[in-house]
């Protein structure tokens, strides 16, 4: 995977890749990110719930932004928190691929570039060509990859959210985006609260005023 996100950033000029596969409830997990802002791009869109990587999703078609300040691509009012953050470290233009074979929507890969710009047809014809390969890799796993085998991330965050809706009484979905929520105004991380939630050392109802 590092492989062939490594060749797609160079053959199509762009700064950084990141590689997210979808939980049976349509969460993206990060798998693979080429360097801190892509790492970034990723948890973000988990913490925001937003962003393109979750419209490419949910779609199952590519988005593409070559200028997320250009208002005619309106993504003010598509991921108003997102491009907010994103902003911050220096992200212009983003691309999200989903990673499908047939019907089955595996994950997406995210682009980025530090600066606006389009991909040309020979770089976007890289990008679905590395989507393809990423597909085809993804289906011969049993399991998510030997790196990310122990990692209890989407198992701890689904726990936190069953956790917090019995502390609120709310639904699963209200407690997956009150979780979203609080991460992001504490500026921690979905799964950083959601461990502390877990060890019982942060709980709903009772947050710090």
């Amino acid at each position: 995977m590092e492989t062939l996100c490594r060749t797609c950033v160079d053959d199509s000029a762009v700064d950084g890749c990141g590689v997210s596969v979808l939980t049976a409830s349509g969460i993206p997990v990060t798998l693979h990110a080429t360097d801190p802002v892509a790492s970034r791009i990723e948890e973000l869109q988990f913490t925001l719930g937003e962003g393109p990587c979750m419209e490419a999703a949910a779609s199952g078609a590519p988005v593409l932004i070559s200028d997320l300040r250009d208002p005619a691509a309106g993504v003010a009012a598509r991921w108003p928190m997102f491009l907010d953050e994103v902003s911050r470290v220096g992200v212009r233009a983003v691309f999200a691929f989903p990673v499908r074979v047939g019907a089955v929507a595996l994950g997406v890969m995210d682009l980025y570039r530090g600066e606006p710009g389009g991909l040309s047809p020979q770089q976007l014809a890289s990008s679905v060509s590395t989507v393809s390969a990423l597909g085809r890799h993804m289906l011969d796993w049993d399991d998510l990859p030997p790196e990310q085998s122990d990692s209890s991330y989407p198992l701890t965050v689904h726990q936190a959210a069953g956790m917090v809706m019995v502390q609120l009484g709310v639904t699963i979905d209200e407690a997956l985006v009150r979780l979203r929520a609080t991460a992001y105004r504490d500026g921690r991380s979905v799964s950083e609260l959601a461990a502390d939630v877990v060890a019982r050392t942060y709980r709903f109802g009772e947050e710090r005023r």
